[in-house]
């Protein structure tokens, strides 16, 4: 059944859409602007928001200074259910679904999934005496909610410029490994992604183009000067030679005595953004899902926009390293970032009506209908004559006996 998104039951595809296949997208047409103001006039049930945490009976409490929303609440807001985990139970985990998405928490304390994709959220999931889980109303409002409703995002806005961040540069050579080197792999990749953008429409800023070392505040200020625009910072990772996968980051949330950053404005967006991003990379280019998660990196912190560091792999993996280096791989990955941040551009775009399925859907046309010929009839045996009554043999008269000679009788 196709559902718009920008209705309330049209969250339920969002993260199908976000972590399996690029959205199908229409245009808002005359017909497609009525029904928008036709459902604008239903009032949909309230955002949880840093402003107005608590929704409707939401038992908002605190552990260890940290507020919590429970997943009983959570639940009953996002019209979910309990699912009982596949196959061999795993202890810790807890799954809520209802059929188009599922949330799966733990078996770590700080492990979400969401249509199997990593989240790693910034304070640990508790449980209570009654055994009920508690989950960060931080995580709810700026992980769980902008993935489940990236079109109640209140500063969602069209994208139209990508700035495209090769990490380091110049004498800044980041990390260098037997298997890649971190600014010459992100460069190419930048270089090939620019393109590919461009093929699909979108104007591109590069922080640096040449292998030049740019500072922070100099890829910040190209960033907040573009229109428009998200921010796609490329990077290697490092790490233990048996660490893999890929990463995304989005700003990490201000502490509790700590003054909010720019980059704190654009959160929940960044977060759609990082989780489009990263799920295409699993799908598209085979990835390992490193998940994503949050950090106080730097340009994160001060930028004005949308904005995502991507962390491509391990360049200290002898496997991944090595594939890291290769074209091809390299080529997987630019066809993944577009992807991703076409995905996330369609979703974002306020003029734009989408339609999603709940999972790909191929129909197909139905069997021919094979129709047995019909039995022979079957001949009607013969009627049988009806059996002759044999006549009753004739009883024969007992044979007389000649009469006896009375002359016998007068002897005497």
């Amino acid at each position: 059944m196709m559902m718009r998104l920008a209705g309330w039951y049209g969250a339920w595809a969002v993260p199908v859409w976000l972590a399996l296949a690029p959205a199908v997208c229409a245009n808002a047409t005359d017909a497609a602007t009525k029904a928008a103001e036709a459902a604008a006039e239903q009032t949909p049930p309230a955002t949880p928001t840093a402003e107005a945490p608590t929704v409707g009976t939401w038992h908002v409490r605190e552990v260890d200074g940290v507020e919590y929303v429970p997943l009983e609440d959570l639940r009953s807001f996002y019209k979910l259910m309990p699912l009982q985990p596949k196959g061999r139970k795993v202890a810790g985990q807890r799954m809520v679904g209802n059929g188009e998405v599922e949330l799966r928490f733990g078996p770590a304390p700080r492990e979400l999934y969401i249509q199997e994709r990593l989240c790693v959220l910034t304070h640990p999931v508790q449980e209570d005496a009654t055994g009920d889980l508690l989950v960060s109303k931080l995580d709810v409002v700026q992980v769980i909610e902008p993935i489940l409703r990236p079109t109640y995002i209140a500063n969602r806005s069209a994208v139209r410029t990508v700035v495209i961040d090769p990490a380091h540069g110049g004498h800044d050579t980041g990390t260098v490994t037997p298997y890649a080197r971190e600014a010459d792999v992100a460069l190419v990749v930048a270089t090939k992604l620019g393109a590919e953008l461009k093929k699909r429409g979108y104007e591109v800023v590069f922080t640096q183009e040449q292998n030049q070392y740019q500072s922070p505040q100099a890829r910040v200020d190209k960033a907040n000067a573009a229109p428009a625009a998200i921010f796609v910072s490329l990077h290697l990772n490092s790490g233990r030679s048996d660490m893999k996968g890929a990463q995304t980051y989005t700003v990490a949330p201000a502490g509790k005595n700590e003054k909010p950053l720019p980059g704190h404005e654009f959160s929940q967006a960044s977060m759609a953004l990082a989780m489009a991003v990263q799920s295409s990379l699993v799908e598209k280019a085979g990835a390992e899902d490193g998940g994503c998660r949050r950090a106080h990196f730097s340009p994160l912190n001060s930028l004005r926009c949308p904005s995502v560091m991507v962390e491509l792999g391990f360049a200290t993996h002898p496997e991944e390293g090595t594939r890291l280096s290769t074209e091809e791989y390299q080529l997987k990955l630019v066809e993944a970032l577009a992807i991703g941040i076409d995905s996330f551009s369609r979703v974002m775009n306020p003029a734009t009506v989408m339609q999603v399925q709940k999972a790909p859907v191929v129909e197909t046309p139905p069997a021919p209908v094979k129709v047995e010929p019909a039995p022979p009839a079957k001949a009607k045996p013969a009627p049988q004559k009806a059996r002759s009554r044999k006549a009753a043999p004739r009883r024969r008269a007992p044979a007389r006996r000649p009469a006896r000679n009375n002359r016998n009788r007068r002897r005497r």
